[in-house]
């Protein structure tokens, strides 16, 4: 049996090429639809190949006899159909006429030949000169064992599918590219890789013999990783070769035909680091990917993928029992030294993006230009840019650090810990205290948190800061998901939303909660859009969720979506059967979610216009303000910076076409205008209103604006010059903004408060007595804060006492400021201390020095201090006038009360809700209401050893319902479609050469 020479060599060739002896390798399984372009590509190779040695694995199709006139009978092996590509490779090589010799070049010598393998599938078609580049880079970075060239798409010649192939530490296949990414010779660098994909590898001889070929038990998919991680275990280098050009189809792994064995690539990833990984590195990586593929497995289950959830448990259970036997059968020392270098680090991280996006997005590799490309992208350049303009513009907040306080920014200290704490405790020890539970928010805040070194004002300042930033990332996003919007349109989208006063002004006055719907808005009305679309069966789930957290930070968000989201189903759902059922998940999760803080603002509509914060002063906008999207008040710009967007609005109107788009855009700007409106009837903040409102008038400027790029190229002039205004006009309100945002900076309230302000005498005090601080107000109303040992919490100031409690504290200020007393009042209250601010100013500080049940303890020009003759704390004994303090902590108390008359009473100075539980000597304590709103307690003559707790269970039961809830809501957002990574492209058809196209052979034997 002789080797095949499939043509004659028709030029001289340099004698550093001529000694190189090439058998390519080809695999077969039902591949006539390609197989005459492979051959086609393989006979007309510019080195001509040496051996050509074929393998047929049961195919039914017309593919053996195609390959049995190519290569002849005796050149053809016939395989069965459940023959591994392994396999088939390994008996193919093994082959006769893999192996018969091949006679030296004339002049030549045989000493120094070199033997190399060329395998090659079926669906890959290598361009004429692949060869000839493949071997000449061996000759020229040597010492190279094995190479590999770069693989481009069969059906689109100019997208880029591999140029090298690494593995990271979860098992994912990286390839450095991104999705359908062109060839522009951008990765035309010879490097080391990690591996190199067997359609086109290029492998010396004795270096496959060494390492045994490729190993069957990975199937299809991941023998090639598997085979490079060896070569550099035997200290071999594995090359690409990017002048080298193959063309490949991936069939099989794009579903385009069917293979007779099971593949899973699953259990495949996870073999090649079972196997490979030194112990060290195994022990680390073993657990790790365990737990992986059990969060996997569960996110599979819960996504109603029962099948995906199975194959993701088979795949680790069949890793797991074939690696033992696969490590004992490698040689001896194994290491990962050579190819760690390779594998991008903190995989797990770096793939967040996917489970959001719902497709693959290629991580960064080190190869130079990656970071370049991304840089040069229109929505990373513009977010870097908001980001700059917001340092610059925000910069007196920089120097604030854990301190910053003011306007409707609760000052955040402690850590995140205490977040936790407060939400889930189900009472709060903050001013006459609470049992109502935490506003949602302060838990997403402490979810913030946790990750930002535990610190919750560096949540608060990253929301801040980022909020510009992000509020035109999403904006640009979801800009660029409506039909015809080009880059130009949609980064002035994002940048004009980002920059409204809205923005700017919520900024000012510490508003995160209109900061925070700022941002998630676009992404809301993005998966509100794909609602209506059938395939995005989790775009309602989505929506949801992204609702609740803006519900959590501002109610209001949550009663403009079902004002906007009601009609626009009748408007845009049409006939669709599951809009109506999808607008329900999305509108009727959110209040669920976050009960039972619902309720209480069913029960108090007004607190829906509230948002996360303090009630700051509010200045009541113009008329002329509210129509230009201005809130007014600190950090707005002049109220005709946007007059350019409004009129770019108003024009939309006049265009014939793309009228959906102008009118949805239009008909939620006028929503959230009449909302505005109605919030400062009340008096409140029309900032979230006016979000939506602006949202709308961006919607409707960005068809205006796509119009407008058309017609500057048109041939007449007028058309021209009236789309050159409305860009102008379009672009000056985020240029204006800008100008404006920086060149005066933030100018609200938000400053740094002085821990000193405030003298918290009380921390050493172990009876817990409070403080109570007055202001005088214009008009001579009189503001009341009672303070504890610890300034409150962000969520705290939205923990109201119950209305008993805080009518018997105003008859009690009324006393006091009144000048008849009430210092007595103040004691049953807890109250142990009197502060007046600015006493010099404040004609509170005569009147508390004229009443004569208080004692003044000092006074400096920042703080007056007075002190009630009878002393105060928490827990107070009565027994007739004589009130003595006792010990306690901030919520339990033990203590043990001495002997004495009967009738006495312990007043625990904190609302009667039925959540206290008390014994005295083991045996419940009798308890009952003081002054119609006090818990108290009778107390025998005996006295007695007194425990005092608040019973939680309910709450925590509560809160880790909610938490179960929102982690399943969580799952069923992600998108349905494979986390695993899927094969990119479509089923395509055709591509191949007709049987007739191919060239004649000439059959010379040797």
């Amino acid at each position: 049996m002789s080797p095949v020479r499939l043509t004659t060599r028709m030029k001289i060739l340099a004698p550093q090429l001529d000694r190189h002896v090439v058998t390519a390798v080809l695999v077969t399984h039902d591949g006539a639809r390609w197989l005459p372009e492979t051959l086609k590509a393989l006979l007309t190779q510019s080195h001509p190949i040496d051996r050509l040695v074929a393998a047929d694995t049961g195919s039914t199709d017309a593919g053996p006899a195609m390959l049995s006139e190519v290569v002849g009978a005796g050149n053809l092996l016939t395989l069965p159909a459940g023959t591994r590509y392994a396999d088939a490779i390994r008996e193919t090589v093994a082959h006769p006429a893999s192996n018969i010799a091949v006679p030296a070049p004339e002049g030549g010598s045989g000493a120094d030949r070199v033997e190399w393998i060329w395998l090659l599938h079926d669906d890959s078609a290598p361009a004429p000169d692949a060869l000839e580049r493949l071997l000449r880079t061996a000759e020229n970075h040597g010492p190279a064992m094995i190479l590999g060239p770069k693989l481009r798409d069969w059906e689109d010649r100019r997208v880029l599918l591999e140029a090298g192939i690494a593995i990271d530490r979860t098992g994912r296949r990286e390839t450095g590219l991104d999705p359908q990414e062109f060839d522009q010779g951008q990765h035309d660098t010879i490097r080391e890789v990690m591996a190199v994909s067997t359609a086109g590898m290029l492998v010396r001889r004795d270096v496959w013999d060494e390492l045994g070929g490729l190993d069957p038990s990975f199937g299809l998919f991941r023998d090639d990783v598997d085979f490079g991680w060896r070569a550099y275990a035997a200290g071999h280098r594995v090359l690409i070769a990017p002048d080298a050009v193959v063309f490949h189809a991936e069939a099989a792994t794009r579903g385009e035909r069917q293979v007779a064995y099971s593949a899973d690539d699953r259990r495949s990833a996870l073999l090649v680091l079972f196997a490979n990984l030194p112990l060290s590195a195994l022990a680390l990586s073993l657990p790790f990917n365990v737990v992986a593929s059990l969060v996997r497995a569960a996110f599979f289950a819960a996504s109603r993928r029962p099948g995906a959830a199975g194959g993701e448990l088979a795949a680790l259970r069949g890793a797991l029992f074939r690696a033992p036997r696969l490590r004992r059968a490698r040689r001896p020392g194994l290491t990962a030294s050579g190819v760690n270098r390779f594998q991008p680090r903190w995989p797990t991280l770096r793939r967040l993006p996917d489970v959001f996006t719902g497709h693959r997005i290629p991580l960064p590799s080190a190869e130079p230009g990656v970071l370049a490309r991304w840089l040069r992208r229109p929505g990373v350049l513009m977010t870097l840019a908001l980001a700059l303009v917001a340092l610059v513009a925000e910069r007196s907040l920089l120097a604030t650090g854990g301190r910053l306080g003011g306007g409707a920014l609760v000052p955040a200290w402690g850590g995140a810990s205490d977040l936790w704490a407060e939400y889930l405790t189900g009472w709060h020890p903050a001013g006459l205290g609470s049992g109502t539970g935490a506003p949602p928010y302060a838990g997403v805040l402490a979810v913030l948190a946790t990750p930002l070194l535990g610190k919750p004002w560096l949540a608060v300042l990253v929301v801040l800061l980022a909020g510009v930033p992000l509020a035109g990332l999403t904006a640009y996003t979801a800009a660029r998901r409506l039909r015809g919007i080009g880059v130009t349109v949609a980064v002035w989208a994002g940048v004009t939303y980002a920059l409204l006063p809205v923005a700017t002004g919520a900024i000012a006055t510490g508003r995160v909660g209109t900061v925070v719907v700022l941002v998630l808005l676009p992404l809301i009305g993005v998966f509100g859009g794909d609602m209506l679309r059938e395939p995005s069966r989790h775009a309602a789930w989505a929506a949801a969720l992204l609702l609740t957290v803006a519900m959590a930070f501002a109610p209001l968000t949550w009663l403009v979506a079902v004002l906007v989201g009601v009609p626009a189903r009748y408007a845009l759902g049409g006939h669709r059967p599951y809009a109506g059922r999808r607008l329900a998940i999305a509108l009727g999760l959110p209040p669920l979610l976050l009960l039972p803080w619902t309720l209480r603002l069913l029960a108090h509509p007004a607190e829906f216009l509230d948002e996360a914060g303090l009630r700051a002063a509010l200045a009541r906008p113009a008329a002329a303000h509210l129509v230009m999207l201005s809130p007014g008040g600190p950090g707005t710009p002049a109220f005709w910076v946007t007059a350019g967007l409004a009129v770019t609005g108003l024009a939309a109107l006049l265009l014939p076409r793309r009228r959906t788009v102008v009118l949805t855009g239009w008909l939620l700007a006028l929503a959230g205008l009449l909302v505005a409106i109605l919030v400062l009837a009340r008096p409140a903040w029309p900032g979230v209103a006016l979000t939506f409102a602006a949202a709308g008038v961006v919607l409707a400027a960005s068809g205006m604006l796509r119009g407008a790029l058309v017609r500057l190229r048109a041939p007449d002039l007028l058309p021209r010059a009236a789309a050159l205004l409305a860009l102008v006009a379009a672009a000056s309100t985020p240029v204006l903004a800008a100008a404006m945002w920086i060149l005066h900076g933030v100018h609200g309230p938000l400053f740094r408060p002085n821990p000193e302000a405030f003298p918290l005498v009380v921390e050493s005090h172990v009876t817990k007595p409070r403080m109570l601080v007055l202001s005088g107000r214009p008009g001579g109303s009189v503001a009341a804060t009672v303070l504890r040992d610890r300034s409150p919490l962000p969520g705290e100031e939205s923990v109201p006492a119950p209305d008993a409690a805080r009518r018997h504290l105003r008859a009690a200020v009324a006393g006091l400021t009144s000048g008849t007393g009430g210092a007595s009042a103040l004691t049953r209250l807890g109250v142990g201390y009197v502060l007046v601010p600015n006493p010099g100013r404040d004609p509170l500080a005569a009147t508390l020095d004229a009443t004569p049940d208080l004692t003044r303890l000092g006074r400096t020009s920042r703080f007056g201090l007075w002190q009630p003759v009878t002393p105060a704390g928490r827990l107070m004994l009565l027994s007739g006038r004589t009130v003595t303090p006792l010990a306690a902590d901030a919520t339990d108390a033990k203590v043990r009360i001495p002997p004495g008359t009967a009738g006495r009473t312990l007043l625990l100075a904190e609302p009667a809700d039925g959540g206290w539980h008390a014994t005295i000597d083991g045996h419940p304590a009798r308890a009952r209401t003081l002054d119609g709103w006090a818990q108290a307690y009778d107390v025998p003559a005996s006295g007695g050893a007194f425990t005092l707790h608040r019973g939680m269970l309910l709450r925590h039961l509560w809160v880790a319902a909610q938490g179960l809830a929102l982690l399943v809501v969580a799952l069923l957002a992600l998108p349905s479609g494979e986390w695993i990574e899927r094969p990119r492209g479509r089923r395509r058809r055709g591509g191949h050469a007709r049987p007739r196209d191919l060239p004649v052979l000439s059959g010379a034997e040797t």
